[in-house]
């Protein structure tokens, strides 16, 4: 015999409502400081450039990702094809002389547009922190996915460049990560560098 759902009170009702627009609330506000964020530093470094107008369009492009971000956010839904994400970040990243080496293949629980935006940032940071390679990486564990990020930067503990470079960015990335059931954790690696790791829900690194 099925069980029959009990009807949620107006109490309960009403308190879901609430909560769900405090989350909307903080979506919005975090993605604002993230536009302000990327699309400030992108417009920087184009006045550095000789033609600027390449860095203009790089920034226009970046407000369309994390726009696009909002949208997949707000439905808390969907599956993004690591490869397409992982080159199209690259891509967003512009010319760089960083060595990216990428080994995914399948999907991961989080929308393509969110997954894009995050791993932009995941990467932008280890070239700021003088990365000469970066390594993205894969792996599966039973029904679980987990994303690897390593990086031959500075690390976590230098007082110069990667700790100055885009804190807000990887703080807000991780407020992102969380909100579509995974978590995203940095950890010094053991040689040089650092470890950026995001993880499905219910996994253990």
């Amino acid at each position: 015999m099925q069980a029959t759902a009990t009807p949620m009170t107006t109490e309960e009702q009403l308190a879901e409502h609430v909560t769900r627009l405090a989350r909307k609330t903080e979506a919005l506000d975090d993605f604002a400081a993230l536009v302000a964020h990327d699309v400030k530093s992108s417009l920087l470094n184009a006045l550095l450039e000789e033609d600027p107008r390449e860095g203009v369009a790089r920034a226009l492009e970046l407000v369309d990702s994390i726009l696009k971000a909002v949208r997949a956010d707000q439905g808390g839904t969907g599956v993004a094809r690591l490869a397409d994400c992982v080159q199209q970040a690259i891509a967003d990243l512009g010319d760089s002389r960083t060595e990216i080496v990428a080994s995914v293949s399948g999907e991961f629980p989080i929308p393509p547009d969110a997954l894009r935006l995050v791993l932009r940032n995941l990467l932008g940071n280890a070239v700021a922190a003088g990365a000469e390679r970066i390594y993205v990486s894969a792996l599966a564990r039973g029904d679980q996915r987990i994303l690897v990020v390593d990086d031959d930067g500075v690390g976590l503990d230098s007082t110069s460049r990667y700790a100055t470079g885009a804190q807000l960015g990887l703080r807000l990335c991780r407020r992102l990560v969380e909100r579509c059931g995974c978590a995203l954790e940095l950890r010094p690696r053991a040689t040089r560098g650092t470890r950026a790791v995001i993880v499905a829900a219910g996994s253990e690194t």
